[in-house]
């Protein structure tokens, strides 16, 4: 518990000089951020309930056997512990729960000791019992693994910051090439386009495909071929990752080839004009509506020709 207490998050300033001197000095880089998700994940064994066999299948497959599941937990654990630095949700940390409440059936009883635990941001005061569920297993498993205390923390949401700054955009174009590894099929050319800069793509199969019934399942087949197509042509190489809980094997890959893996996550649906992450959006922008009342995304949080020039002004005056 000493341990667990101990935990904080590193400043932005940390986050940004760690990820531009692995990049300067070549050295193999990973950032990866653990959400409910990956709470759920690492909680899985063999007697998980069946809503969460159903979340995690969503990741894998609508046949996503017991063996699956635990190897991705394995590669997942394996990432964790040789990653650089751990993106982890804000409200997960300083904070004092029983965790023996998972066991509880009665969701009106865990809903209500979990709301009171946890500092949730204000666009997620009605948070469903599925989702505090996650979340309080994340806490679970990083209160009960003494190996984040030799790891930095920052905030998950870092990539938005990361971007916002400029810094981002600056390490992409002095990269000059870069991987991605994302479903999102338009970014590798709207980066082209915006950053004059060569991109290797690997498109992932689409986990929100399954809304429409066309899941094409992102594990084994997919995440074999594309694990094995990774090639980080020269030391330092950035690699920006947007694939959900298996996305952080391909960021152990990359940093195991001598690449800096950075799993920037939704940041990557902005990009693409996607309005993905509304909880995380509404808590840092005003967001405004069209005249039919439909939320607009940010015109700042896109990948355009217009926005990268003006990060780039941005990035140099603050640096000046």
């Amino acid at each position: 518990m000493t341990v667990y207490n101990s935990l904080v998050q590193v400043p932005y300033s940390d986050f940004e000089f760690a990820v531009n001197e692995a990049f300067e000095s070549k050295q193999p880089f990973s950032f990866i951020r653990l959400g409910d998700g990956e709470g759920a994940l690492l909680d899985f064994d063999e007697q998980c309930s069946l809503e969460d066999m159903e979340y995690l299948s969503e990741h894998v497959g609508k046949k996503a056997t017991i063996k699956q599941l635990s190897t991705l937990k394995n590669n997942l654990e394996k990432a964790i512990d040789n990653t650089n630095i751990v993106g982890i949700r804000d409200d997960v940390l300083g904070v004092s729960f029983d965790e023996g409440l998972l066991k509880q059936n009665d969701e009106q009883i865990f809903l209500a000791a979990f709301k009171q635990a946890f500092t949730l941001r204000a666009t997620e005061l009605n948070i469903c019992y599925s989702d505090a569920r996650r979340i309080a297993k994340l806490y679970k498993a990083i209160k009960n693994n003494n190996a984040y205390s030799r790891q930095k923390l920052c905030t998950q949401w870092i990539p938005f910051d990361y971007f916002l700054s400029g810094a981002l955009t600056n390490l992409l174009e002095r990269a000059g090439e870069i991987g991605v590894i994302t479903a999102r099929v338009n970014i590798p050319d709207k980066l082209r386009k915006a950053l004059n800069i060569n991109v290797i793509e690997h498109i992932t199969p689409d986990k929100t495909a399954r809304q429409i019934g066309t899941l094409i399942p992102h594990y084994p087949v997919h995440f074999n071929r594309i694990k094995s197509e990774i090639n980080v042509k020269y030391p330092g190489m950035p690699y920006l990752v947007a694939a959900g809980l298996i996305g952080k094997s391909y960021c152990a890959e990359i940093q195991r080839q001598g690449g800096i893996a950075l799993d920037i996550g939704a940041l990557i649906d902005c990009w693409d004009g996607l309005y993905s992450r509304p909880k995380v959006i509404e808590s840092k922008f005003d967001v405004k509506k069209s005249l039919m009342g439909k939320k607009k995304l940010p015109e700042e949080l896109k990948m355009t020709i217009e926005n990268a020039k003006r990060l780039r002004e941005l990035f140099r005056k603050t640096r000046c």
